[in-house]
């Protein structure tokens, strides 16, 4: 099964919104606010690999969501 982890960088004062829209989304297994250089973490499991690209592209047209930088669990 693919699973990723998605940084993801969002509008100042949309935070909370934008992490309860995330945590509804089918295959995310979690979504926490963060500090560094991203404002949330998500952690993605799907099946088959064609669902992650859905999940990240419905995670990138969210309104708040500026950026998103997906990583790939190798094991």
């Amino acid at each position: 099964m693919p699973k990723a982890f998605v940084m993801i960088t969002v509008h100042p004062g949309r935070e909370a919104d934008c992490q309860e829209q995330i945590r509804r989304m089918a295959g995310v297994q979690f979504v926490y606010q963060v500090t560094g250089a991203h404002d949330m973490i998500a952690f993605v499991d799907s099946e088959p690999y064609e669902e992650l690209a859905v999940i990240v592209a419905q995670i990138r047209r969210l309104d708040g969501i500026r950026a998103t930088d997906t990583e790939l669990v190798l094991r």
